[in-house]
């Protein structure tokens, strides 16, 4: 399930638009539960499973907010009463309070930017909000740790947080598979093949890709492959980048990564077996609402996504038990995190202003350039990235699209849809 709204991804839904995407409305109610200190052992049966101490309806859509059964009343007075004073506080200082840029220091070093925790700090925004209600959701977003959601760069979060107020929850009707399908007509792909290396070509005779493709049945090892092309595209995280692509192995190792790892399942025990949660007492029309789990800990946050029509469960980053026999697909995946000091790291590689190849913008896609001397920068020897990581914010869906957009620019291609 991919969650977006126009605030926030107003390229990606332009995108959607052009290519008659349906998508639609959706809304979700947010619980939040605390993931036992000692680790998800402690979680041995469904009875165990951590109550939810607030109930949040996405955009505030039901007022006032559902009361979790096992919340004594007046217990869940005081929280929804601390809870809207911390939020107007925390938006207030999002609209006035600018999170600080990076700026030169004393002995001509620069300091990097303000950091999300040095921000929240500096404001006194209450700790127990911090880690009950900021962090276990913007750490979902991310996939990450609390230490690693309070490292963003502040910019990156205050940014999200008010492009994406009170902005509606969409959805594309069908799933990601409708996207994928769309985006890849007349595309020519390969399956299992693995890329061990891309090479600059001297005198801009282009650029080398060489990658490992499985065998037949006569030869079963590996085959390795090699071929020129006259533009490169690398669409992988950070950390594929320096395994493959020299000029940026050292800065890539600079850019923190986290696995995560994504179950598809149907063992409902984690989430329905909860009679105290008046949660699941609730009909409303004219569908199913969207239940989103977000079960948190200062190492951990699992989120948990129940289908609201079928009876499938995506966890990820699980936390508690689920029944081996109940799985369905299991997967992992990287995930880019950021970081002040990654954050220079990728406005340094694409920024607008530096991008130069021989000194003159690209006007020609099918003009092969030479790679000039010094750090490299997107494009440079007709190398180029795109990703969720390669833009100057959240690493989200939005980002692959924007620098998507910029490379086709420089490439001499012309976006069919608005401007960026």
């Amino acid at each position: 399930m991919r969650a977006f709204d126009r605030g926030f991804y107003p390229n990606l839904t332009a995108m959607y638009d052009y290519l008659g995407i349906r998508y639609h409305q959706e809304l979700f109610f947010f619980t939040f539960a605390r993931l036992p200190k000692h680790g998800s052992k402690a979680l041995g049966s469904p009875m165990e499973q951590p109550n939810p101490y607030f109930i949040h309806s996405s955009n505030n859509h039901r007022i006032p907010p559902v009361r979790p059964q096992a919340c004594g009343f007046w217990m869940w007075v005081s929280e929804t009463v601390y809870l809207a004073f911390c939020l107007v506080w925390f938006t207030i200082c999002c609209s006035f309070v600018p999170p600080k840029e990076s700026r030169p220091s004393i002995g001509g070093k620069t300091k990097p930017c303000e950091s999300f925790g040095q921000y929240l700090r500096r404001l006194w925004i209450p700790a127990y909000f911090i880690e009950s209600y900021l962090l276990p959701g913007l750490a979902s977003i991310s996939t990450c740790t609390h230490a690693e959601m309070l490292d963003f760069p502040a910019k990156d979060v205050i940014d999200y947080k008010q492009r994406s107020l009170n902005s509606p929850h969409l959805r594309v009707s069908g799933g990601v598979s409708e996207v994928q399908k769309s985006l890849c007509q007349g595309l020519t792909v390969q399956f299992n093949c693995r890329v061990t290396s891309v090479t600059r070509q001297q005198h801009g005779s282009g650029v080398r890709v060489t990658w490992d493709s499985p065998g037949n049945t006569q030869q079963p090892d590996t085959v390795p492959h090699q071929k020129i092309f006259d533009h490169v595209i690398l669409a992988v995280p950070p950390n594929a980048v320096g395994s493959i692509f020299a000029p940026l192995r050292s800065e890539m190792s600079h850019i923190p990564t986290a696995a995560v790892e994504s179950i598809v399942h149907t063992d409902l025990s984690a989430t329905k077996q909860q009679p105290s949660n008046a949660l699941y007492e609730m009909h409303l029309a004219p569908s199913p609402p969207n239940w989103i789990h977000f079960r948190s800990s200062p190492y951990i946050t699992e989120t948990i996504h129940e289908d609201p029509i079928s009876s499938v469960v995506v966890t990820n980053f699980p936390a508690t038990p689920i029944d081996p026999s109940k799985i369905i697909a299991r997967t992992h995946f990287t995930r880019t995190l950021r970081t002040p000091q990654s954050r220079d790291i990728v406005k340094r590689i694409f920024s607008p202003n530096s991008r130069r190849l021989n000194g003159t913008p690209i006007t020609d896609g099918k003009k092969l350039t030479t790679h000039k001397a010094g750090p490299f920068q997107n494009g440079d020897g007709n190398v180029w990235l795109v990703g969720s990581w390669c833009w100057d914010g959240m690493v989200l869906l939005e980002g692959c699209v924007v620098s998507a957009m910029r490379v086709a620019r420089d490439l001499g291609i012309e976006v069919p849809w608005r401007d960026y």
